[in-house]
């Protein structure tokens, strides 16, 4: 048997449609760099990944949960 917790708030804060598009866009083209993949989400894309902390040349499989939500969120900030 597996019990498990709901956290009071979430580990990693963002606006959950905004991080729904941005790891829809990124997977959708999985092998793509996300520079390519996420040019649909934002025209200045390279600039957003990196204020999250994220390299441009980057694929989706390689980025964690916590790098998707800080993305969202610089989505979400311009």
């Amino acid at each position: 048997m597996v019990h498990l917790t709901a956290l009071p708030t979430p580990k990693y804060e963002a606006q959950a449609k905004t991080l729904e598009r941005v790891v829809a866009a990124a997977f959708n083209q999985r092998r793509k760099m996300l520079r390519a993949s996420l040019k649909s989400v934002a025209p200045d894309i390279e600039d957003r990944l990196l204020s999250a902390g994220i390299q441009p040349t980057e694929r989706a499989e390689q980025v964690t949960l916590e790098q998707f939500c800080a993305l969202a969120r610089a989505v979400d900030a311009k």
